[in-house]
């Protein structure tokens, strides 16, 4: 994250223009990569592939009324490029329903954090699709409308895939699995 920071205060005056418009949203693109992808350096690198993507897109940038949901949806199928296609190579970097998450200032005995880490291996558990709309909708705050538009499906997709992604969570998280 540091380096997308430090991406923004050396901008040259001719990029400013870029940077105000991208700058409030570098913070999301980053949450949502890390939340697709589980690894910050490759958070990063996403993020910043589409900030390199998008500044030759400058003139549609500013015709955007919201340019953070288009922003994400950048984000969102470049990682589809990069990410997903992974799944045909027959190495497996990581595997993140099968890492350990922590969070700063929580104890391994406290509740809150083993249901955030149930929470998050449920989560994982689920098909990537319907994963990425509960993200977009649950977690992000984003619309139906604006996730559909992001993942380039129709509203009522997303509202088909977020009820049986919340349907397939209880589930799981009622069985007492995690």
């Amino acid at each position: 994250m540091a380096r997308l920071i430090d991406f923004f205060s050396r901008q040259k005056t001719e990029d400013t223009a870029f940077a105000q418009l991208v700058a409030p949203h570098v913070k999301t693109l980053y949450r949502m990569a890390y939340r697709w992808t589980r690894h910050d350096e490759d958070a990063e690198d996403l993020v910043q592939d589409v900030l390199v993507k998008v500044l030759s897109r400058m003139e549609e940038l500013r015709s955007k009324d919201k340019p953070g949901p288009w922003l994400v949806k950048v984000l969102y199928h470049r990682y589809v490029d990069v990410y997903r296609h992974r799944k045909a190579s027959p190495v497996d970097e990581h595997n993140p329903a099968d890492e350990e998450f922590t969070a700063e200032g929580q104890t391994e005995d406290s509740e809150r954090y083993m249901l955030q880490q149930a929470l998050q291996k449920a989560l994982y558990e689920l098909e990537p699709e319907q994963r990425e709309v509960v993200i977009l909708h649950d977690v992000e705050g984003y619309t139906a409308v604006e996730a559909g538009e992001i993942m380039a499906i129709s509203v009522g997709t997303v509202k088909s895939r977020l009820h049986r992604a919340r349907n397939r969570l209880k589930e799981t998280l009622d069985d007492g699995t995690f």
